[in-house]
């Protein structure tokens, strides 16, 4: 396995994990840029949310929160995503960088997703959709995340009136919140249809934690 001594080695090696083959629209397959990914590791990492726990990556792409997560020593790595072609991806990444025998590849709709049981010792970091092709995305793959992990890093696109619908979710469901960051976050062209090679969102990194 690859050693991880600072945040400037974490993304490195996140950054050669690969983007999507055929990003799909409807999806929302953006990539998460390596300096973004390694910022909220790193911090999830020095708040004691990674080391020794499970991490669980919802709608993971690529697998880079996941694989990244395990670098930093979690104690597993679960990439959860719709699309097969993806999680073969993070799969192969996961082999190629030696992680793969620590790490769970579940094909499956994050929107659709019965979680058995609310695990322990466990967090969710993720970048849901923002919302924007498929409404409300971003808030059920929230809801699903609270209902598995006590401690859940997010990445929401910001937008008038979020902040009041977080804080009504974040009591309906017992969590509290912090803005951990702010980021405009690059959505790089892939479809014909898009007139700029870059387009920039303003979104936030909200850390959930389960009330006691």
């Amino acid at each position: 396995m690859i050693s991880i001594r600072k945040k400037k080695d974490l993304e490195i090696v996140i950054e050669s994990i690969p983007n999507y083959i055929n990003p799909k629209e409807d999806l929302e397959q953006y990539i998460t840029p390596s300096d973004i990914v390694a910022n909220i590791l790193w911090d999830a990492y020095l708040r004691g949310d990674i080391e020794g726990k499970r991490v669980i990556d919802l709608g993971c792409g690529t697998g880079r929160f996941a694989i990244g997560a395990v670098l930093l020593g979690a104690l597993t790595g679960i990439c959860i995503d719709v699309d097969n072609e993806a999680l073969n991806i993070a799969f192969s990444m996961s082999k190629k960088i030696g992680v793969n025998t620590i790490m769970h590849f579940i094909l499956a709709d994050v929107r659709g997703y019965n979680p058995t049981r609310r695990l322990h010792d466990c967090t969710v970091v993720m970048n849901p959709p923002f919302g924007i092709h498929s409404r409300g995305a971003d808030i059920d793959f929230l809801k699903t995340a609270l209902s598995i992990c006590d401690t859940v890093y997010s990445i929401h696109k910001l937008s008038e009136g979020f902040i009041k619908l977080i804080d009504k979710l974040s009591s309906e469901m017992k969590f509290t919140y912090e803005i951990m960051s702010e980021y405009n976050f690059p959505i790089r062209w892939f479809l014909p249809k898009h007139r700029r090679r870059v387009y920039y969102v303003k979104t936030v990194v909200i850390k959930f934690r389960r009330s006691m």
